[in-house]
């Protein structure tokens, strides 16, 4: 009935995902089965935006692909950024606008069923911070009491002509908010009730006023002053820094009401291009902070100091960024550092672009900054991030699958290239990433420590339950004798991945005793890890461990953070770490031994240690 394929593997398209076109799918809520249609762009990539678009009542999901250009939109989108889109329909052609707050088994969790589907990778595969909803009639109504419900999953909200009972509003403002964007806040110790968190939302009218809504998400950004932004559209906004300003765009908490006659029709089809490109993807809201961070969308490819590159290395199609900061441009004769940045599983490097802020470090320090992507593969664990039934997404080859790609190769023709291209100093290259992306730093660090002044693996440690231990491949057997600085970072709220602190027999001691080795920190063993922690502005917990004054291995807890990763900690790594160390190589040609020397900076003092 509905036009699909299961593409695969195709050498010359190695990023595309494996199914494309359109799906009927089923949720369940309260024992009733209810059906959603799901399609996918041609050539959509990983990790791509989602929208939920609900109809008026009387429409069904089918009606809503057929009669209206959504679909068209999607596949007309460039391919980095084709959304995925979920056409919802209400039950026996009619929602039920006057539900109760908190129903367990009305529309509104019909919603909630359809947004669980999404940590499903079998089908599709949506990143968090791009996840929206749009309503027309009744099913903007439905759209709007979902958004209050669980207002920290979604970056935008749009609806044509709905009607939200002021009670409903009231008693979702008053409740308390326990999902707070990647963690279950169940003893609601942070203290977030849902109306505290902020969400992007165009309320437009053609024949309803819907005061109510307006009123209830100019509360959530904190409105304080509002423009007349075209004749139609009033947008209010907020002057008043958020929390944690490092890690938000003040100029995403928006609202905005507009009076347009008849844009109703068709279920709002004529707006289609305007409320997704003028409105709804140009926010995003990413992990991080409790509730998340509500940031503008950055296309990498329209920004002229961003160079795309695919380009066969060793054999393959292979995917890089490079961020080249306009004083770098302008004074080609200054060596400057050189920052590897690599992206989660199912990311890719404009993601990790666009999340952990590194562009905006760079500016301020002059630094070039690469954002390689992985390639396609699968992840051989289970947990709730990853499953060996999951799509082909991309995955660092860390275990050498025949399947995918060799990261050495590509890591070393990277830093040859980027080396011809800029003036990069080769004593200031330093690696960082997130979750898979971290493992990816330490096998860089394992395999290749000679390369890099330090690493900075976030949200990752040596993981168990992979296919093999890292730690027995034959390249970490076979590793020069250096040492390498570590500062490795986890979230208190993600303990279940990476144990938020180190203790005898867990995965984050181990991880850490390891690196404290192959340091030569002595004893490698921690007698005990409550010793040693210092609290950094109320919310980060370090544990450094030093050689000679230097700081080489060290882990960071950070309080109320899910498995995520932020600006704010991106400039913590430069400027308390990267930014003070450096090596020299020189070979000893008559004993073919390699001697570094690493430069340490503490304030205005440098500290050389010979390390052999």
């Amino acid at each position: 009935m509905y036009q699909n394929v299961n593409l695969s593997f195709d050498p010359a398209h190695p990023l595309q995902v494996a199914k494309q076109g359109t799906f009927e799918r089923w949720v369940e809520t309260a024992g009733t089965k209810r059906r959603f249609l799901v399609h996918i762009p041609r050539r959509c990539r990983e990790a791509a935006a989602g929208i939920f678009i609900l109809p008026p009542s009387g429409w069904t999901a089918d009606d809503v692909l057929e009669k209206t250009n959504w679909k068209w939109l999607a596949e007309a989108e460039p391919e980095r950024s084709k959304p995925v889109l979920f056409f919802l329909e209400p039950l026996a052609g009619e929602w039920h606008t006057d539900e109760p707050y908190g129903c367990t088994s009305g529309d509104v969790a019909y919603v909630e069923a359809v947004f669980r589907e999404l940590s499903d990778r079998h089908w599709f595969n949506i990143h968090e911070s791009g996840l929206y909803l749009y309503g027309c009639g009744e099913g903007a109504t439905i759209a709007q009491m979902a958004a209050m419900w669980n207002p920290a999953i979604y970056a935008g909200v749009c609806t044509i002509d709905s009607a939200v009972s002021p009670a409903y509003a009231q008693a979702a403002a008053a409740d308390d908010c326990l999902n707070l964007d990647g963690f279950e806040d169940t003893e609601h110790r942070c203290g977030f009730l849902k109306s505290d968190i902020p969400l992007p939302a165009w309320v437009i009218a053609d024949r309803t006023q819907d005061k109510t809504a307006v009123q209830y998400w100019k509360y959530s950004i904190r409105s304080d002053y509002s423009t007349q932004l075209t004749q139609d559209t009033i947008a209010y906004r907020r002057l008043t820094p958020p929390e944690h300003p490092q890690n938000n765009d003040i100029a995403a908490y928006e609202v905005w009401s507009s009076t347009l006659s008849g844009c109703s029709e068709a279920a709002g089809d004529a707006m289609l291009h305007r409320i997704w490109n003028g409105f709804l993807s140009r926010h995003r809201r990413w992990m991080g902070d409790p509730g998340g961070n509500l940031r503008m969308y950055d296309d990498p490819l329209c920004n002229r100091h961003v160079e795309y590159h695919m380009e066969k290395v060793d054999g393959w199609l292979r995917e890089w960024y490079v961020y080249v900061p306009e004083a770098v441009r302008q004074h080609p004769e200054v060596p400057v550092p050189l920052v590897f940045a690599c992206h989660g599983y199912t990311c890719n490097g404009a993601i990790y672009m666009e999340n952990s802020g590194w562009n905006r470090i760079a500016d301020e320090n002059g630094f070039v900054v690469v954002y390689p992507t992985a390639g396609y593969g699968q992840m051989c664990v289970e947990n709730a991030y990853c499953s060996s039934d999951n799509l082909p997404l991309p995955a660092w080859n860390i275990f050498h699958k025949d399947t995918q790609p060799e990261e050495y190769p590509f890591f070393r023709y990277l830093i040859e290239q980027t080396a011809d291209d800029y003036p990069i100093d080769r004593s200031r290259i330093f690696v960082t990433g997130h979750s898979l992306g971290s493992l990816m730093v330490q096998m860089l660090g394992l395999a290749m420590p000679e390369y890099f002044a330090a690493i900075a693996p976030c949200s990752g440690i040596l993981f168990s339950d992979l296919e093999q231990e890292p730690l027995s491949l034959p390249e970490v057997a076979a590793r020069k004798d250096i040492l390498l600085p570590v500062w490795m970072f986890g979230g208190s709220e993600e303990a279940f991945l990476v144990p938020d602190r180190p203790a005898d027999g867990n995965r984050t001691a181990y991880t850490l005793e390891a690196w404290r080795r192959l340091n030569h920190i002595e004893p490698a063993h921690v007698q005990d890890w409550t010793v040693g922690w210092h609290t950094y502005e109320t919310r980060w917990d370090d544990l450094i461990y030093r050689k000679d004054d230097m700081p080489l291995v060290g882990f960071t807890r950070v309080q109320d953070m899910p498995h995520a990763t932020t600006i704010e900690m991106s400039r913590r790594i430069w400027d308390e770490f990267f930014s003070r160390f450096s090596f020299f190589m020189f070979h000893i040609i008559c004993s073919q031994q390699i001697k570094i020397i690493i430069f340490y900076q503490i304030s205005f003092c440098t500290v050389l240690r010979k390390i052999y």
